[in-house]
């Protein structure tokens, strides 16, 4: 019985944590490590120090959202009339300080993995690590709290665009390329429009309580935004091939072209965020895949 109050209660925690969100990152992660070995698989490649920023990645993005949580809560943000309330932490089904409190022990650990990749790998990720650690604290934490201030999308477009993958290629091969700054941009697009989606959906209950750049710039803005970041992540793939910047399978992409056409048709309708979701997960999906078949026909042929 005790074993199985104590699932339940890590199973609720890590609801009101948003742990499942944290896939976003995983498959960021992933894509970094097969282009890197696929960019650079002829030179020696540091696995401990990518591994150590793989972590650190992973828990800067559990302090973020557990201190947004937190921080949404406070400050009167979130309410019981918001969408999606049913494992939010305004429900009170867990002791907000303890939500904080999980925030900030994830902010210190990633913070200790962040000094040992540094030490394992190359001073060059002091600068993206720095950075990183800020959005992640700062997104939502006082003084600044990025987000109520309408500059969530831009954090979210640096922290799962370019210093990610600027991170996890910097750790394995201490050097960082034009090129594989361009490649990070689609992805921290594509990152970006499930915030955006979200921001349009709670749009009036935000409005007199935080700014987002819907409250700040209208809904049209907003809808040209979020279509003009897919469609610019969807035609960068067949780009990067032609520039031979990734293998040809990753054309895979190709493939979810039709999920796109309906998220964008979506667009100022309800399941906005769902569609948007699935887009991103099946993106992501077909390039680890597109590098993967790709690698394959390497060693077969």
């Amino acid at each position: 019985m005790l074993e199985s109050d104590m699932f339940k209660t890590l199973v609720l925690y890590s609801r009101v944590a948003r742990i499942h969100a944290l896939v976003m990152s995983v498959l960021s992660v992933v894509i970094s490590y097969l282009y890197t070995l696929s960019r650079y698989g002829d030179v020696p490649l540091n696995f401990k120090a990518f591994l150590l920023v793989a972590g650190t990645i992973l828990l800067f993005h559990l302090a973020a959202n557990t201190i947004s949580e937190y921080r949404d809560c406070e400050n009167g943000v979130d309410d019981v009339h918001s969408p999606d309330t049913k494992y939010r932490l305004i429900t009170g089904i867990v002791p907000r300080k303890h939500v904080f409190a999980m925030g900030i022990v994830s902010f210190c650990l990633a913070g200790i993995l962040g000094v040992l990749a540094l030490i394992c790998g190359t001073l060059w990720l002091l600068m993206p690590g720095i950075i990183g650690a800020g959005l992640s604290l700062f997104y939502s934490e006082k003084p600044f709290g990025l987000k109520y201030k309408a500059f969530g999308e831009i954090c979210v477009f640096l922290a799962y665009g370019p210093l990610l993958f600027s991170s996890c290629i910097l750790s394995m091969t201490k050097s960082l390329s034009m090129s594989d700054v361009a490649f990070s941009i689609p992805f921290g697009l594509l990152t970006t429009t499930i915030l955006l989606a979200n921001n349009i959906r709670d749009c009036e209950f935000d409005r007199g309580k935080t700014k987002t750049i819907v409250t700040e710039f209208g809904l049209k803005f907003s809808y040209a935004a979020i279509i003009a970041m897919t469609y610019v992540t969807l035609v960068s793939m067949p780009i990067f091939v032609l520039l031979e910047i990734v293998p040809r399978g990753t054309l895979l992409t190709l493939l979810t072209y039709p999920v796109a056409f309906l998220a964008t048709k979506k667009v100022g309708n309800s399941g906005l965020m769902n569609t948007f979701g699935l887009l991103h997960t099946t993106f992501f999906v077909s390039v680890i895949i597109g590098f993967l078949l790709s690698s394959w026909r390497n060693i077969v042929l």
